[in-house]
C-alpha cells in the first residue's frame, strides 16, 4: 500500500461503524481514538441518513457522554450518562430497556439508535440486557430479532465487556427469569481482607488503601497499608465507622506508589447488595475487573473478604507485625476520585481470587469470629 492508502486505511477505522442489529435497532458505534473532527463530520452524515430515511421515528439512546449535537437534530434523546467501563446502576438498566420496549411497541415504523463512543462494553450491557427483557414478552415473530440480537451481542460485544458488566447482565436475566430474588436489605460493611499480597515496592512489598463507592459516590475510604516484604501473606482492612450500604457497590483497591507519587489499580469490583442472600458470595479472578495481568502477574492469588455487619472490628482482624498503618486519608493520592476515567494510565492490573463473604444484620459476632 502507498502511504496516502494506508492513511486512508487507517482513517476508515476511526470512523463510526453503522450496524443494522435487526430490522429497528441499529447500533452507532465509534472507537476512542477517533478525532473528535473525524467523528462529529461522520455524525452528522449518519444523522441526515437516519432522519431522511426514518424522519423522525427514531430514538436515539446515548450511551456515552451527552453531545450537544443530539439535541439539535431530534428531540427524542435518551442521554444515559454510563461511564466507560463500568457497569451501570441496576435501576437504570431496567429503565433504559422499559424504555427501549415502549418505543417499540407503540408505533411499528419506530426505531431505536443505540449510540457509543469509546469501549463497546456499555453497549454490550444493553444489547444483552434487552435480550432478556424482550424475552418476556417475545412472540413467534421476534425469533429471528432474538437471533441476531445474540449474534451481535457473541460477535462483536461480549469479549469487549468487563467482568462487572457481565454480572450486571447476568443479574437482569436472573432477576427477570425469577432465579434471583433480590435482597432489599441494606448490610453492614466492615471488613475486606487480602490474601496472597501482590510485590509493588522494590523490597518486595506493597502499599494498598480501598475506596468505596455507592451509586458512583464515593463513601469509605480506607487507611493506607504499608506491609513489608515477605513477613504476610494476608491483608486485613478494618473500615471504621462501618458502611452501611444498599444498592450499586464499587470497591476499588489501589497500590500507592511515592516515587513519583502516584497509585495504580489492583483491583475494581462491582456488585449490587441484593446479591447477598446467604452469608457469603464467591468472586474468582476472572470475575474482577483488571485482573488479568500487570503489577501482580506472577504473585499468588487474593481473597477478599467482606462481612456485613454493624459491629467494631478491631478485636475480630488483627493485622500481623509487619503492618504498618497509616490514616491519613486526606490525602489527595488517596481521596482522589477515578472512577469517571478508568482507563487512565494509573489503571494498573492484578492477578486474584475474590471471595466475598457476607453475614446477615442479625448474625452474631461470634460466628463470624469463628
Amino acid at each position: 500500500l502507498s502511504v496516502s492508502q494506508t492513511l486512508y486505511f487507517m482513517e476508515e477505522l476511526r470512523r463510526i461503524d453503522l450496524t443494522y442489529i435487526t430490522e429497528r435497532i441499529i447500533s452507532l458505534s465509534c472507537p476512542p481514538e477517533c478525532h473528535e473532527d473525524t467523528y462529529l463530520r461522520n455524525l452528522q452524515e449518519i444523522i441526515h441518513m437516519l432522519q431522511s430515511k426514518h424522519g423522525h421515528d427514531y430514538m436515539l439512546i446515548n450511551l456515552s457522554q451527552k453531545k450537544y449535537i443530539f439535541t439539535q437534530i431530534n428531540h427524542r434523546v435518551l442521554d444515559t450518562g454510563w461511564v466507560d467501563f463500568l457497569a451501570p446502576q441496576l435501576d437504570q438498566i431496567f429503565s433504559v430497556c422499559r424504555t427501549m420496549e415502549n418505543w417499540l411497541q407503540t408505533n411499528p415504523k419506530h426505531i431505536l439508535v443505540l449510540h457509543c463512543r469509546g469501549n463497546k462494553g456499555r453497549l454490550g450491557v444493553l444489547v444483552a440486557s434487552y435480550i432478556h427483557f424482550s424475552n418476556l414478552t417475545a412472540s413467534a415473530d421476534l425469533s429471528l430479532d432474538h437471533f441476531a440480537m445474540r449474534k451481535f451481542y457473541n460477535d462483536k460485544l461480549s469479549a469487549l465487556m468487563t467482568p462487572s458488566q457481565k454480572r450486571y447482565v447476568w443479574m437482569v436475566g436472573s432477576t427477570l427469569k425469577g432465579g434471583l430474588k433480590m435482597n432489599p436489605s441494606p448490610s453492614f460493611l466492615l471488613c475486606v481482607v487480602l490474601h496472597g499480597l501482590p510485590k509493588t515496592t522494590s523490597e518486595g512489598g506493597c502499599c494498598l488503601f480501598l475506596r468505596v463507592y455507592q451509586s458512583l459516590q464515593a463513601v469509605c475510604t480506607s487507611a493506607v497499608y504499608h506491609v513489608t516484604a515477605g513477613q504476610t501473606d494476608r491483608l486485613y482492612f478494618v473500615l471504621q465507622p462501618a458502611q452501611l450500604l444498599k444498592g450499586d457497590i464499587m470497591v476499588v483497591c489501589y497500590d500507592k506508589n511515592s516515587r513519583p507519587a502516584s497509585r495504580q489499580v489492583v483491583f475494581r469490583l462491582q456488585f449490587h447488595t441484593g446479591l447477598v442472600q446467604g452469608h457469603s458470595l464467591t468472586f474468582l479472578k476472572t470475575d474482577l475487573d483488571r485482573a488479568s495481568e500487570g503489577i501482580c502477574k506472577n504473585q499468588p492469588a487474593l481473597k477478599c473478604c467482606l462481612s456485613f455487619f454493624c459491629v467494631s472490628g478491631r478485636e475480630l482482624w488483627h493485622n500481623s507485625s509487619s503492618v504498618t498503618v497509616d490514616y491519613d486519608t486526606l490525602d489527595p493520592l488517596v481521596r482522589r476520585d477515578s472512577y469517571q476515567q478508568p482507563s487512565s494510565p494509573d489503571a494498573g492490573k492484578v492477578l486474584l481470587n475474590v471471595f466475598i463473604y457476607f453475614q446477615p444484620l442479625t448474625t452474631a459476632v461470634s460466628s463470624l469470629a469463628a
